[in-house]
């Protein structure tokens, strides 16, 4: 049943979902309690706050606002339909939510190199000899050849990171999350998330040079 806006009030909440008395863990569970009873204001705090963010980090990760777009709703949809295997122990639900993305986000590149993979199959079948040029595939949306140039080297600079460095790079630069907020995802403390950042942005700089 979706409960209405009279529960958020009663759940001491403010509008910007802070309870100046409370801790930050006093909020947290109270907002998870919100979000599993179906309050409509709670979910609207949740969109309000990442859906933009969640967008971000999935164009960081596909390099196409089409599919990031569909990626962010489906984030918010998945959340939705699990909210009632969450249960706050001590890890926000920014990071819950972050591992929705992150999940969304592999499922989407799987689909994607599938889709690529047939493509490139039926245009090699459908050639009248087995010596033509293969069709042009479109593997990245870009508004302008220099656009498009860009993007690949970002996307071939970004695959030269270990995966730690990727998430911080993406949760921070893309999805403009804090440092803080960045440790939180990824589960490690604020100084090692400079530290991944640091050496995150050199390595870029080597391969974009």
């Amino acid at each position: 049943m979706i409960v209405r806006g009279e529960e958020f009030v009663q759940g001491g909440l403010a509008e910007d979902g802070v309870r100046p008395s409370a801790s930050i863990d006093d909020v947290e569970e109270e907002l998870a309690r919100l979000l599993k009873a179906r309050c409509i204001p709670a979910w609207e705090i949740l969109f309000d706050r990442h859906f933009d963010r969640v967008y971000r980090y999935a164009l960081g990760r596909l390099f196409s606002r089409e599919a990031a777009e569909d990626v962010a709703a489906a984030t918010f949809d998945r959340a939705l339909a699990t909210i009632e295997s969450y249960s706050y122990r001590g890890r926000p639900i920014l990071a819950w939510l972050y591992g929705i993305a992150r999940n969304v986000v592999n499922e989407t590149r799987r689909s994607e190199m599938r889709q690529r993979a047939t493509g490139l199959l039926e245009s090699m079948l459908h050639r009248e000899n087995g010596h033509g040029p293969p069709a042009a595939l479109p593997l990245l949306q870009a508004d302008g050849t220099d656009a498009l140039v860009a993007r690949m080297d970002l996307e071939h600079a970004m695959r030269h990171l270990t995966g730690i460095q990727r998430e911080v790079v993406l949760l921070r630069y893309f999805a403009g999350l804090s440092a803080a907020e960045t440790g939180q995802v990824i589960r490690r403390p604020e100084t090692a998330v400079y530290a991944l950042q640091a050496r995150a942005l050199a390595a870029l700089r080597r391969q974009l040079a």
